[in-house]
């Protein structure tokens, strides 16, 4: 290179210090034909790794693999075309029984990584190969969570955090009540963030015999760890937690003469503070009023009345109530609140699409289109869980092909792309034209085709 750059007469090049298989190949050759073979030999040429130890044989999976048709589109995805059907891509190869080829492991682990939502879709993709390939990639190491598996119980005492997560979460739901005993023993050796995160796995399988483990965890020092109880503690039914918001709520409210009249605490007591209150100023709320309203929210629905929806409001505005209910109807899961809430109106803030997802999934058609004169249809249903009814789905598809191109309504056809279900995959608006030019209603149709094809090809 000196020489190149310098010339060969104020740099004479030393041919004689390139290694020796070059100046077997070079014979009588010039500079550019040394450069050409060190660079050559340079990206080429490597010395053997010595002392290494073969990788041990992954174990193999009994699934049969799908067509080659599939495992292409698969591989095309994974380059980048139409990537966000990749999740659906592995949930419908898992439930119809296919297998995923092994050399495309690497690339779902890779794409994985940073994205949660993906990883409990891969770890089964990769089934029992799923520990092989974590060990070889500490990136990947999200793929222990395979381990859940597994009965042993070293796993919980001696595995790394996402193992004893995974193997807890697997236990919670075979035996709630084992898995609460495995929790209480390890308890007091364990660090605060752990602590919560723990007690927040017991949320599935909740029932009143973890009521006594969660009012303990209201004395913890640690305030996260109070929070999830609290949390814990408002969602079962009959916990002593429940009727002292309760009595609360009776100690501030009177109903008198087809009013709700209110008293706003004065102060947050040491009680109310074990209890999860939270004494800092909300955001756009008085502190009497904020606290007023978390006891509200968190005390149980029967509590109240449904006829205190169409009451008037003494001493705080009516939208403290119904923010509060909203949040006590979603956590409750409540039809008759959330139907009540919907059909009144009422001002529940940011909840009115917790509140739909709550009512049954025949009743979505009909609330959705009596809340349209009110809300975007798109702010509606992008809350829902995908896939939609297929009500839901010919619905909006029938509001999409009547609009033409107009970009308002390119966020809702961004979303029914990919909440649809199959069965109305085949909707007339795949079949009509949408002009040459790249718009909402051409990538919609995109989209809908790829995701019919991906279907027929895993059937």
């Amino acid at each position: 290179m000196s020489s190149a750059l310098l010339g060969t007469e104020r740099r004479p090049p030393h041919f004689d210090e390139l290694p020796p298989a070059i100046q077997e190949q070079l014979g009588e050759g010039e500079l550019l034909d040394a450069a050409a073979f060190a660079t050559l030999y340079k990206r080429a040429g490597r010395l053997p790794l010595q002392g290494l130890t073969p990788l041990p044989s992954a174990v193999g999976e009994d699934r049969p693999l799908p067509r080659p048709v599939a495992i292409r589109r698969l591989a095309a995805m994974l380059g980048g075309f139409q990537t966000a059907a990749l999740g659906e891509w592995l949930r419908a190869a898992d439930a119809r029984g296919w297998g995923v080829p092994p050399e495309h492991l690497p690339a779902l682990a890779d794409f994985a990584r940073g994205r949660s939502e993906y990883r409990p879709l891969v770890v089964a993709a990769a089934g029992r190969r799923a520990s092989w390939l974590a060990d070889l990639n500490p990136d990947w190491r999200f793929l222990h969570a395979a381990v859940a598996e597994s009965n042993d119980p070293e796993v919980w005492t001696h595995g790394n955090a996402i193992q004893r997560r995974s193997w807890f979460r697997s236990l919670r739901q075979q035996d709630p009540e084992a898995a609460l005993e495995a929790l209480r023993e390890v308890w007091p050796a364990e660090a605060a963030a752990t602590r919560a995160e723990f007690l927040g796995l017991l949320a599935v399988g909740l029932s009143p015999a973890d009521e006594e483990f969660c009012e303990a965890a209201l004395d913890d020092r640690s305030k996260e760890v109070r929070r999830v109880a609290a949390g814990l503690l408002a969602r079962i039914p009959g916990a002593r937690y429940g009727e002292r918001m309760a009595e609360r709520v009776r100690s501030q409210l009177t109903v008198s003469q087809g009013v709700l009249a209110v008293n706003l605490p004065t102060r947050v007591t040491a009680s109310m503070l074990r209890d999860g209150i939270d004494p800092q100023p909300q955001e756009g709320l008085g502190k009497r009023a904020g606290w007023f309203r978390q006891i509200l929210a968190a005390a149980p629905l029967a509590t109240y009345e449904l006829e205190y929806l169409a009451m008037p409001v003494e001493g705080c505005a009516p939208e403290i109530f119904h923010v509060a209910w909203a949040e006590a109807a979603v956590r409750e899961r409540s039809v008759e609140w959330a139907r009540a809430l919907l059909q009144a109106e009422a001002s529940t803030g940011n909840r009115i699409a917790e509140l739909l997802r709550v009512l049954p999934e025949e009743e979505w058609v009909a609330a959705t289109e009596a809340l349209r004169s009110r809300l975007d249809l798109a702010d509606l249903v992008g809350g829902l869980p995908v896939p939609w009814p297929a009500p839901l789905g010919v619905m909006v598809l029938d509001q999409l092909a009547k609009v033409g191109t107009a970009r308002n309504w390119a966020r809702l056809a961004s979303i029914a792309a990919r909440a649809v279900p199959a069965e109305v995959l085949n909707h007339p608006i795949t079949r009509e034209p949408t002009g040459e030019e790249d718009t909402w209603r051409s990538r919609l149709v995109e989209t809908l085709i790829f995701r019919r094809e991906m279907y027929e090809e895993l059937s």
